[in-house]
């Protein structure tokens, strides 16, 4: 019996290592053949996603209205430029921005005294006043649809 304590653990001790060392090559082996594809895959789509950035750029690529959300007065005419109108009753202010076919009017609220006026409110409208989208007013009350200074 002492004979085949002996072998016992001879037998396993070796089978480990062999395992590790076997289970580190599939490993390596898994990583391989992974890694070598994304490239090969993404190597033609760059190509295929630009050409279609391109041609979806003009509707996707409206400026955001809620870039305006909680700029002061002085921060939105620097991207969209000067009011046509402007109105103020103490703590409000409401900004219009006309061009003929929409108006776009951005409401600013003066938490207290010590703070500056933040936009807090943007809509749209058609001249005629019916609802409209903001992005699209926007978009046609900037130069070439995009942000002053950018």
């Amino acid at each position: 019996m002492h004979h085949n304590d002996h072998r016992k653990p001879a037998a396993v001790t070796p089978f480990r290592p062999a395992l590790f060392a076997l289970s580190g090559f599939i490993l390596l082996a898994a990583c391989g053949p992974v890694a070598t594809p994304p490239p090969a895959a993404q190597a033609p789509a760059p190509e295929t996603l630009t050409s279609t950035t391109v041609q979806v750029v003009e509707p996707v690529g409206l400026p955001d209205p809620a870039r305006l959300m909680g700029l002061n007065p002085r921060e939105v005419q620097a991207l969209v430029g000067a009011p046509t109108l402007v109105r103020r009753d103490d703590k409000v202010q409401v900004m219009l921005f006309e061009n003929g076919t929409c108006v776009l009017e951005i409401v600013y609220f003066e938490p207290d005294s010590d703070s500056y006026f933040e936009a807090r409110h943007i809509s749209a409208r058609t001249s005629r006043g019916a609802d409209t989208d903001t992005a699209t007013c926007l978009a046609a009350l900037l130069p070439h649809g995009r942000w002053r200074g950018e």
